[in-house]
């Protein structure tokens, strides 16, 4: 069993908080990237999606420079020739891999998917791990370094965080449904709601408690209090029923 040291903990804490800060939907796998980069301290990170054949898409990165949308196309044509190819993507293993664990560098430094992609980017290790993600099927998570290779303790933190993925997406979405679906006469007031409390909003829709909401959010009880004032001065109530209330458009 690995065990964590305290600064693993606090570097894990601080990627989970950045998970759930911001959910805007166009830019949240750029931001789970950056958190997986800072849990296992990776200079790149990036999500992908695969359709049933194993076509790649791109999802987001950090940075969000990273990728040339000239050069993506590099990386789907040479993909299958990728060593965690086959264990990823086609066996859906779920368990974090790093390249080393089934080729020796050398090897990979000499594919044509490294010399025509990575080695512009000055990748040479990978730690990529794959997770089924609610509305976009099978996707990947690649950490990328350029000088060390991944450890134990790297894999174990890449798996914690595979959780708070998942419902980072999901959450977005209903934010994403809720942005959509506010009755007309609350719409204006969604539109004046910070990124955080859009959030916040977004737990009351899936009937999560302020203590619940507390512990996914990374904040003090108190400070989900103070964004709920907020939320119902703007929404012009005075509790969490009525908020849903107008936002939804049901009668109180």
């Amino acid at each position: 069993m690995i065990r964590l040291r305290t600064a693993d903990f606090l570097r894990l804490n601080r990627a989970i908080a950045l998970i759930y800060a911001e959910l805007e939907p166009s830019t949240l796998f750029d931001k789970l990237s950056e958190a997986a980069a800072l849990a296992i301290q990776a200079e790149t990170a990036c999500f992908d999606g695969f359709d049933p054949s194993g076509r790649i898409g791109h999802l987001g990165a950090y940075p969000e420079a990273m990728f040339s949308m000239l050069a993506f196309p590099l990386l789907a044509a040479h993909l299958p020739q990728h060593p965690l190819f086959p264990a990823i993507v086609e066996q859906r293993r779920p368990e974090p891999l790093r390249t080393s664990d089934v080729v020796p560098l050398s090897r990979f430094l000499n594919t044509a998917l490294h010399d025509a992609f990575y080695r512009p980017l000055a990748i040479t290790h990978q730690l990529v791990i794959g997770l089924p993600v609610e509305h976009y099927g099978w996707v990947t998570c690649a950490i990328n370094r350029s000088r060390h290779d991944f450890t134990a303790t790297d894999q174990t933190l890449l798996q914690l965080l595979v959780p708070h993925f998942q419902a980072a997406v999901r959450l977005s979405q209903t934010v994403r449904e809720l942005q959509q679906q506010a009755a007309p006469g609350a719409q204006l007031a969604t539109q004046e709601l910070t990124p955080r409390e859009t959030v916040i909003l977004g737990h009351l829709m899936r009937g999560l408690p302020d203590k619940e909401i507390s512990r996914v959010c990374n904040i003090s009880p108190r400070t989900v209090q103070n964004h709920l004032q907020n939320i119902y001065a703007k929404l012009e109530v005075d509790n969490r029923t009525a908020a849903l209330s107008r936002v939804l458009g049901v009668a109180g």
